[in-house]
């Protein structure tokens, strides 16, 4: 986290982010970094479908043909994300942490998608028998990898 924070700061770039399965885990561990707030906007916490759709702005056709825990939602996350933070970069995060199957989808699916005013980039992880916090940290360790090879 310590390595996003330099790179935003040297590069004078900011970031937001739209968690669903992590639960706030990424902006928890970003603003435990002292100096965090000259890069780290915020984040919407997007547990509900409610949520995506009445806060974050996610299509509900969106949700409707492909389902929460789907590459497109995590794309429409971060790109409506983006748009109302005005961050240079958003990092979505949608998947299914159990411990049951959601829309009929396995556990342990899950979407991030990092995206910037002029490109994104999506990455699908299927790890099976994580528990709920490994699933989590994975998560944050998958979109910090998709972060730096997105920006080189």
């Amino acid at each position: 986290m310590q390595k996003l924070i330099n790179y935003l700061k040297l590069n004078n770039k900011t970031i937001s982010t739209c968690e669903s399965f992590t639960g706030g885990m990424f902006a928890n561990e970003i603003t435990n970094i002292s100096g965090a707030s000259e890069v780290f906007v915020g984040s919407f916490i997007s547990y509900q479908n409610s949520f995506k759709q009445n806060i974050v702005g996610v299509d509900e056709r969106i949700i409707k043909k492909y389902g929460v825990v789907s590459e497109e939602c995590a794309i429409e996350m971060a790109q409506k994300t983006l748009k109302q933070t005005r961050t240079d970069f958003t990092i979505s995060f949608t998947g299914n942490a159990g411990p049951n199957a959601l829309e009929e989808k396995e556990i342990g699916l899950a979407y991030i998608c990092i995206c910037s005013k002029n490109a994104y980039k999506t990455v699908k992880i299927n790890t099976t028998k994580l528990t709920r916090i490994e699933f989590k940290k994975n998560g944050l360790k998958e979109a910090l990898n998709l972060f730096f090879d997105f920006v080189n």
